[in-house]
């Protein structure tokens, strides 16, 4: 059994990480994600006929993707690489989220790609740094 990969350190001179970061915060645009969703239904287990109902997730691409989404939220969402996030919350819920099997065959769907993009429900709250949650503001600007 092979050691698991460590992540690079953050640097901003660092091609991996600059590769990575880019592809991570691309992730909160929900646009991005349909997009992954249609070009590449392999890497997301997403069937492309209804008549298959053999479990198109275990594809050894979708595998390997979920592996390396895995790998990318476990350090991801620690604070030594958050701080680099430009909108940490929305990153990291699209991480969390891709992390479920049924949501990246459900990505693909157009209610789930406006459900992510829509205003929240003020008071909802989001996800932060290490899983913590935080609160969003309501109409009249007030914490709830």
């Amino acid at each position: 059994m092979e050691p698991a990969t460590q992540p690079p350190p953050p640097a901003l001179t660092n091609p991996r990480f600059t590769l990575e970061l880019e592809f991570v915060s691309s992730l909160a645009n929900p646009y991005y994600l349909s997009h992954l969703a249609v070009t590449y239904p392999n890497l997301l287990g997403i069937s492309q006929s209804d008549e298959n109902d053999s479990d198109s997730s275990s594809s050894p691409d979708a595998q390997a993707f979920a592996a390396y989404l895995a790998y990318l939220y476990n350090y991801w969402k620690t604070p030594q690489y958050a701080q680099f996030l430009t909108h940490p919350g929305p990153t990291l819920r699209a991480l969390r989220l891709l992390q479920e099997d049924a949501f990246r065959r459900d990505i693909i769907l157009p209610q789930v790609i406006e459900s992510l993009a829509g205003v929240g429900v003020p008071g909802a709250p989001t996800e932060t740094v290490e899983g913590q949650q935080e609160t969003q503001e309501g109409p009249n600007g007030s914490k709830t």
